[in-house]
């Protein structure tokens, strides 16, 4: 098997491991809510999950690198760098929602890319996962990107960040400029998921400000081997480690594109 297969393999056994755990604490009295800010929550579950799965890739990959969102971390100077959300849309769990999932995206610097990755939704048990150029799936059958062309008619999504009260920065700008040209726009709460819609076509485009590397690595490689398109909101070319995230099945692209750069087009 080659070695991205036998990576996502392993993230989508250790996904399934994480979401049966996450499940075991969803809408209970043993779910332990803490405040990082007033808008930023996080649970016990997170740090459980993020410790299951951070050990079993140390126990499979010990000189593998690892970003975890609640601060797990490896460093080894490895080619292979896992960046990990063990429970993406923490609000959504937290209320009750559910609407939520881990991910994780393996990304190579040798390549400069994202090379293998899994979503996992436990409460509708269902996997996204993607090898770099070997397509994306969905419970192991292949998902394409719709192919709606027109704006008008899109269904896209989208999130705010936690800096609410930053006109500047917490997406509100975005939003306006988009909402009186498109079909409707949904807010689920996952950057993660939202991906994964695009992906298998449930939704046409997707921009989000202010993400962090585990919120969008695996994602953005299962939208690109769907069939999309992923992006900075200027079109260049996606990082990671870049905050700001633009996916579309990519018919819509260019035209997403010239909409969230519209205030500096007006600027310049």
């Amino acid at each position: 098997m080659p070695f991205n297969d036998e990576i996502c393999t392993f993230a989508i056994k250790i996904c399934r491991e994480a979401g049966l755990l996450l499940l075991s604490g969803f809408r209970s009295g043993t779910t332990e809510i803490s405040y990082k800010s007033r808008t930023d929550l996080v649970t016990n579950m997170d740090y459980e999950s993020e410790k299951l799965i951070c050990t079993r890739i140390k126990e499979q990959y010990p000189d593998h690198d690892i970003i975890a969102e609640e601060g797990g971390r490896a460093d080894n100077n490895s080619d292979y760098l896992w960046y990990v959300d063990p429970l993406d849309a923490t609000n959504n769990y937290a209320h009750g929602i559910p609407f939520f999932c881990i991910s994780i995206g393996i990304y190579s610097r040798s390549s400069k890319s994202v090379v293998a990755g899994a979503v996992y939704d436990p409460c509708h048990d269902e996997m996204f996962s993607a090898v770099k150029n070997c397509g994306a799936y969905l419970n192991g059958g292949l998902i394409k990107v719709s192919p709606v062309q027109d704006l008008g008619v899109a269904l896209l999504s989208t999130g705010f960040p936690y800096a609410k009260d930053d006109i500047e920065k917490n997406n509100l700008n975005e939003f306006n400029r988009f909402l009186p040209q498109i079909q409707c726009i949904r807010r689920m709460g996952s950057a993660a998921l939202d991906l994964c819609y695009l992906a298998a076509g449930r939704i046409d485009g997707y921009w989000e400000p202010m993400l962090k590397p585990w919120d969008s690595a695996a994602g953005s490689l299962i939208v690109s081997e769907a069939g999309g398109k992923v992006t900075k909101y200027n079109g260049e070319t996606y990082d990671p480690e870049y905050p700001e995230v633009l996916a579309s099945n990519g018919f819509l692209h260019s035209r997403m594109v010239s909409i969230l750069t519209a205030d500096y087009n007006n600027r310049s």
